[in-house]
């Protein structure tokens, strides 16, 4: 070979430096999310009918913030809006964001908004899949994932949407160790039940320098409860707006 890629002999290095710059929605407000979402099963999947398929979203446990939602292919489908084709609306990464914009300032996600918090400064890293093309490469991670698994309902859920520095994503993307820290992390955080369709997660795969890093503390600023109250009167009301224009 011509050069030779030697991320393998840094990605230790590489994961202390992401884990202290990285920051994860903490668990108490999972918790809250969790259960509104069995409270309003019955009204989404009455929604929802025949258009969506309700338990790629709110399946027991979920964490996901705007059920229905997944993300935009380029091409494929019109944005912020219901798509038949696809059974779901199509976002482009609008939706996600408002889970952090209501945590920084009590407001949904806009641009000036997610300026003025200084979130401008981040972008946001799903740890999990939220495409079926990517699922394989969890399955070594897995002692029982679902065949048939749709893990749409992990591109707004709230476990699965973390906050890295811009230009620091990448190293997430193309490593396999530095992936199992960060699942290892999601796991201490919110164990699996936020997760659809994978079970028995394999903690032999996580690298052993795992216990050396050094992570921040998921933020819990005050009025949080209110602000995900607010969040998901939101989300509830703009699900059903879509739905019906």
């Amino acid at each position: 070979m011509f050069i030779e890629n030697k991320i393998s002999k840094y990605e230790k290095d590489i994961c202390k430096v992401l884990s202290q710059l990285s920051y994860h929605i903490h668990p108490d407000v999972i918790n809250v999310i969790q259960d509104r979402n069995r409270k309003d099963y019955d009204y989404f999947s009455s929604l929802f009918s025949e258009k969506i398929d309700i338990d790629c979203y709110l399946f027991d446990g979920s964490a996901c913030v705007f059920p229905g939602v997944r993300r935009y292919i380029s091409g494929k489908g019109k944005k912020k809006s219901y798509n038949v084709k696809y059974r779901a609306i199509i976002d482009d990464n609008t939706f996600p964001r408002h889970i952090w914009c209501v945590l920084a300032n009590g407001c949904m996600y806009s641009g000036p908004n997610w300026k003025k918090t200084g979130l401008n400064q981040f972008e946001l890293a799903h740890i999990f899949t939220h495409k079926e093309t990517e699922i394989d490469f969890e399955k070594r991670f897995f002692d029982h994932v679902d065949i048939q698994l749709n893990p749409h309902g992990d591109f707004t859920c709230a476990c699965n949407v973390v906050l890295l520095p811009k230009g620091t994503v990448r190293p997430t993307d193309n490593s396999k160790s530095i992936k199992a820290a960060f699942y290892m992390r999601y796991m201490d955080l919110y164990g699996e039940s936020p997760l659809n369709g994978r079970r028995g997660f394999n903690q032999s795969m996580v690298p052993d320098w795992y216990e050396e890093l050094i992570w921040n503390e998921p933020p819990l600023p005050k009025g949080w409860k209110e602000d995900i109250e607010k969040l998901l009167k939101y989300r509830t009301q703009r699900i059903a707006k879509l739905l019906t224009i």
